[in-house]
Parts: structure tokens; sequence; C-alpha cells
């Protein structure tokens, strides 16, 4: 539909040009044929007025008779309607045949005298002040020096030969203007319906393109989703690695020799695995409802409130935590962060002397939300601190050292960014940035 309404359009306006150019060049072919009638008649004025000054009978009048008389002589030529001679100034001096205007000359022609060129205009029959086409020409005549005299003819003629002159051009122009509309119009068509037909075709390859783009976007999704199955598994694994461990010991002596703290060590490594399974598997949720469900920073700060609060008191530990400004996100991205703050948390409690103090920090800035982990430990060692989120690297004296790396890991499946703001011998700082609208952009 908007292909004919817009070829229609061009079609119209291409219509619209050929006929303004084809009125224009009508005006100035008219505008020719009148001028060449007038440069016709001046040099037959000239000769009127030459012969009038070689005949005895005119000779012997005064100078502006005879010129008056030699140029009302051009009545008695075929076709002639009516002579008038003015002065230079356009007052009426004469002419023929009787009753005709003695009018002086209007303003419009007076203003053209000064040209000293001939010219002329054509007045169509209009059956009041005219009923017949008339041709006026207006030819200015003056002496060589300009001195001795100067007046101005107006010849009336019959306009039959110019009217067909007229219409023989008009028929031409009509005819030059509909070929030329016509294979206008065949051009512009065919340019245009090429030009849509590539449009239809580069459309075709772009809708094709971005049914491939929409594949592979799907294909890295689950790419995503898998890598982030994975980080979560690694997670799983490197938290349970130690509790694990030390439940095997006690199962190896058989409960030999084992005290009330050793049970209660055991039943709190219990605890924790079951506590790292339960994260996981909000995190393993079904992904479309977890994109409808949020988390706040007040429930996010209340888990680890519960989780470490107590664990640092028994540490001798002294955990803050503070909220400031309204953090929401998906529970997907929440959970996510809640598996790295924590472990950030995990590895603070192991780095930081009894008497020292843990802070976490949750803070809603421009377009995203800070996590902040500060502790007064011994910090990284400069070696620690280059290679920090390379699976190699502990400040712990036991363990493989993964779990800044899985946490890097799963902050980059999420948008978000894990940096170390600072590490001295006075304590560390860890940030995880989470863009606000991290979910919109995990999920494409």
């Amino acid at each position: 539909m908007v292909a004919p309404l817009a070829l229609t359009m061009i079609v119209l306006v291409f219509g619209g040009v050929v006929g303004i150019a084809s009125f224009q060049l009508r005006k100035d072919l008219r505008e020719r044929v009148v001028q060449r009638y007038a440069d016709i008649w001046g040099p037959i004025s000239r000769f009127q007025l030459e012969r009038g000054m070689n005949d005895e009978l005119l000779g012997g009048l005064n100078l502006e008779d005879t010129i008056v008389y030699s140029l009302m002589e051009a009545q008695e030529i075929d076709g002639a309607l009516g002579v008038q001679v003015f002065d230079w100034q356009g007052r009426y001096l004469a002419g023929v045949p009787a009753g005709i205007d003695d009018a002086d000359l209007d303003f419009e022609l007076l203003g053209r005298i000064d040209e000293s060129m001939p010219w002329g205009r054509f007045l169509k029959a209009d059956g009041l002040d005219r009923s017949q086409s008339e041709l006026e020409l207006m030819v200015p005549i003056f002496s060589e020096g300009g001195e001795d005299f100067g007046v101005v003819v107006r010849y009336l003629m019959e306009g039959d030969l110019v009217a067909e002159e007229f219409g023989a051009i008009d028929g031409k122009l009509a005819k030059q203007a509909l070929w030329a509309f016509l294979g206008g119009t065949l051009l512009v068509s065919a340019v245009f319906l090429w030009s849509f037909w590539k449009l239809r075709q580069a459309r075709k390859e772009v809708e094709l393109r971005v049914q491939r783009l929409a594949t592979a976007n799907a294909e890295l999704a689950m790419v995503a989703k898998t890598s982030a199955i994975g980080a979560v598994a690694s997670h799983l694994i490197h938290g349970l690695r130690n509790p694990l461990a030390g439940i095997q010991e006690h199962m190896a002596s058989d409960g030999k020799g084992l005290e009330s703290e050793d049970w209660d060590d055991a039943r709190q490594a219990a605890k924790r695995m079951q506590s790292m399974i339960n994260e996981v598997v909000d995190v393993l949720r079904n992904e479309e409802l977890d994109a409808l469900e949020t988390l706040t920073g007040g429930e996010i700060g209340a888990y680890l409130k519960q989780k470490y609060g107590e664990l640092a008191t028994q540490n001798g530990l002294d955990f803050g935590l503070s909220i400031r400004g309204e953090v929401a996100m998906s529970a997907r991205d929440g959970n996510i962060a809640k598996l790295i703050v924590s472990n950030l948390v995990e590895n603070a409690l192991d780095a930081t002397s009894e008497g020292g103090e843990i802070e976490v920090r949750i803070e809603a800035g421009e377009g995203k939300f800070d996590f902040t982990v500060l502790d007064t430990g011994s910090g990284f060692s400069e070696i620690a601190r280059k290679n920090l989120f390379n699976p190699i690297t502990t400040a712990k004296t036991s363990g493989a050292g993964i779990g800044l790396a899985i946490s890097q890991q799963l902050a980059r499946h999420i948008g978000a960014a894990l940096e170390l703001l600072r590490s001295s011998s006075s304590g560390t700082a860890l940030l995880l940035s989470v863009p606000s609208n991290s979910g919109d952009r995990s999920s494409t």
C-alpha cells in the first residue's frame, strides 16, 4: 500500500514540475514571437520616415509634421488597424484612422521608452474592449544625435497570425510535455520499482540476519547459563570441601576421644553445608520465576547478619552491616550476589584475627548496587594482589585458593564487576558493583 502511494506522489510531483517548466517555456516563446514582430517593424518605421523626408510634398512641412505623416502611412500596410504617434514624453501627437484613441501613453508603457528598443504585446479578444485579437507594437524612433527629434510609434495590427503561431507553439509544447511526462514517468517508475525491490531484498536480508542473531543470542545465553551452573557448582564444591573434611575426620575416629566441642564443630559443619546447598538451590531455580521476583538490600543484609553475625561473635570479631538507599534486584541476580558476598565475608572471617572488625556495606548508586566487604585482617601479599582472581591465590593456610576466581566468574555472569579497592596490613576492602539493569542484560 505504501509503495503505490509513494509512486503516485512522485509521479504527481514530476508532472507538476513538467507542467511548470512547459508553462514557463510557453511564456518565453510567446514573448519571442511578439518581439520578432517588433524587431521587424523597427526598420519598417525608419524606412517610412526616410521616405517621407525625401518626399517633395511631405518635405515641405515642418519636421514634426513630416515625421508624423510619414509614420502614419503605415496604415496602408495590409493587416494594420491603426497607427499612433507620441512624443518622447508620451504625449499624443496624431493617429489614424479617425476616431482612434487620443490618450497619452500610460505610466507602464512610458517607462519602457528609455530602453530605446522596440517591444510589443499580444492583446487577446475579450468581447468587450476588443472584438478580435490585436498585436500592439511600440517602436521608439529618434535621430542619430538624439537632439533633432524623438517619437514613439504604436502600431495596432491584426493578431490572427500571431494567435495561429501561439496555437502551433502550444500544440507542440503540449505534445513535448506529454512525451516528457510519459517518458519521465516510465523512467521514474522503473527506478522506483527497482529501488523498492532492492529495499525489500535488503529488508529480507536484515530479517534473516536478525533471526541468525537471535539464534546466536539464544546459544550465547545457553552457554552463559551453563557457565553459571558450572561456577555455582564450583562454589558449592569449594565451600563443602573443608566441612566435609572435618566431618570425615570425626567419622574416621568412630567417635573415640571426641569431646562435646568436636561434636559441636561437626554439627556446625553440617549446618553450614546445608546452608550452602540451599543457597545453590536458590540460584538454580527456574530463571523465569526469579526474573519476576525481587530481592531487596534489607533481605540480603538480614541473610548475611543471620549467617555470619553469630559466627563472627564466636571468633571474637565485630560484624557490622549498613544499608543505604533503596536496593532491589531480581531474585536471580540477588541470589548470585549473595553467593559472591558470602564468599567475601568467609574470606574476611578467615583472614581477620580475634578482636578485629568486619563490615558489609550495601549501597544504591546511580545505575548500580554496590556491595563492599571490609575487614581489618592482614591483607593480601603483593604477589597475591597481582593474581588475585586467578585460581592459585589464597591468604589461607589451607584450601585450593579458588574462591575469588569463582566469585569473579559469577560476577561476570550477571554483568557485575568485582574489584579490590585496597589491601594492606591494616585491612582489605573488596567491592562488588551490580548494574541495576543487570537482569535485563544477562537474559538477552
